[in-house]
Order: C-alpha cells, then structure tokens, then sequence
C-alpha cells in the first residue's frame, strides 16, 4: 500500500481511499461537552496521545466504468499537512481533469478546501458537483455566520461560487448514477449526506462527518464543537450507523484512524464499534 492512496475492489467498482494528509485537533474540540479525565482516560487506554487527536484526511474515487466519482475535495492549505489530494491521485494515475462527477457531503472547509487551485481555478474543470440543496443555501445566507465560525462561512463561499454553474441540487434521499445513491444525514451541518456506493451484492458506506472519530462510536454522547444542530446529529447517527452495521457493509469514516479509513461497523451496547480492515504491505 503507498501511504498516500490505497486500491481496492467493491465487486466491479474499482476504488480508491486517497489522502489528503491529517491534522491534529484540541481535545475539547472534539470532546466538547466530556470532562477531559474522562477522554483522556480513554485515549490512553487505546495507547494514544491524550494532548491531541490526530486524524487522517482520507476522500474516495470510484470507477463505475462508466463514470469517475470523487467524494469530497480536500482541504487544500486548512493545515501544515493538508493539501496532499491532487498529488496523491495522480501518485495513484488519476488525472484531475477525468473526473467527471463530485459529490460534495458538505461545506465545511475539510470538504471543499481543495476545491480550486492556487489561481482560483477549478481542480476538478470537467466535473458536475452534487450538494444537497439545503447545504449550499445555508452558506450563502446571513443565517450561516450565527451558526458557525466566520472563517468558514468564508471559505465556503470562496470554493463554491466558482463552481455554481456546475452544481446539481439534492433535495432528498436519491440514486445519482447506477449503483451511487446519496442519503440526507443532517446535523453536522443542515445539508449533510452519507453516500452508499453498491456494486453486486457489495455495499459500501461513504459517512463523511455523521461521526467524527471511532470513540463518537462507542460514546454517542460525547459531541464536538463541530456539529451545528446536535440534536439532529444524534438522529442522523443512530440511523445511519445502525443501518451500517445491520447491512454488515464497508464504511469509510473520513476522519477515522488509521488511513485508508476502512473497516466495518459492530453494534455494541448504545453505540458501535469500528473494526478497521487490515492492509498488508
């Protein structure tokens, strides 16, 4: 496995986790409502560090034959390790310009940072952009700034405007193309989605934000900073994890350790757990 992309088959979808580097958050960003004793109990259970976490930036490709899909657009320069999409698809022998369909599952700035490139330019020029339509409202109205921070209000306004002409809207649970289908998963942000990518009797789970980190799996009380509407989180969460784990379908977690951010979902007590698949080489 080359450290920047990993390939894998999902019947006859071939697929691709490519990285976009990582970056390492406050406890507290993460934990928000969680006395720190208590996460960092657990992290140093799990043998992790307990002054920050660290988590993967991982997107996905899949080649249907018949179209190039990308998930979400990286981070572009978010962090001093971020920025990595481009270069590590085209380590992988994917060109840019042959994508041809982007689903975006929000707006936050992880997700549509690499949108264009250092000249305001479109990295993805050939692509259509799906957005739910909720989504793409919500950061272009006043209402955006009360709910979140203004640096993200910015950079979601500056990484899609260039693309609006190219937008396609989402106003409900779809199948996009043969065999893709997006769900509407709000809270994290208004306009969430979770994307299911089958292929035969194959099923994988795209679950973006709908869960931050593996430990929101097994505490599905311990919120972050990061979700607008919590209330409508835990219920986007409760479905789309028990419907995971009941299908006994693959899952990519966006930010979930270690890359590629694969695994499976097991029901367990009020939460779940995450059992990473594992890479030889």
């Amino acid at each position: 496995m080359n450290k920047g992309f990993h390939r894998f088959l999902l019947n006859d979808f071939e697929c691709v986790c490519v990285s976009d580097g990582s970056l390492d958050y406050p406890l507290h960003n993460f934990f928000a409502n969680v006395p720190l004793p208590e996460v960092e109990a657990a992290l140093r259970h799990r043998k992790l560090p307990t002054d920050y976490i660290t988590t993967p930036y991982t997107y996905l490709i899949v080649n249907t034959i018949n179209h190039l899909v990308l998930v979400d657009m990286g981070a572009g320069n978010l962090g001093p390790r971020t920025g990595k999409l481009i270069e590590n698809m085209k380590a992988g022998d994917i060109n840019p310009s042959d994508i041809d369909t982007i689903i975006i599952t929000h707006a936050h700035p992880d997700h549509i940072g690499g949108t264009l490139d250092e000249t305001g330019k479109p990295n993805f020029p050939n692509a259509a952009y799906y957005i739910s339509k909720t989504e793409w409202e919500i950061w272009f109205s006043e209402d955006a700034r009360q709910k979140t921070k203004e640096s993200h209000v910015a950079i979601a306004r500056k990484n899609l405007e260039p693309i609006r002409e190219q937008v396609n809207f989402i106003d409900r649970d779809m199948e996009i193309i043969p065999g893709i289908s997006v769900y509407l998963a709000p809270g994290h942000t208004p306009g969430h989605l979770v994307v299911e990518f089958v292929s035969g009797d194959s099923c994988l789970y795209y679950s973006a934000d709908t869960v931050l980190y593996p430990l929101h799996l097994e505490h599905p009380d311990w919120l972050p900073i990061y979700d607008i509407i919590p209330e409508q989180a835990a219920t986007s969460k409760q479905a789309i994890f028990n419907k995971i784990a009941e299908q006994h379908a693959m899952v990519l977690g966006q930010h979930f350790p270690p890359f590629p951010s694969l695994g499976y979902i097991i029901k367990k007590g009020i939460g779940w757990q995450f059992q990473p698949i594992e890479i030889g080489g």
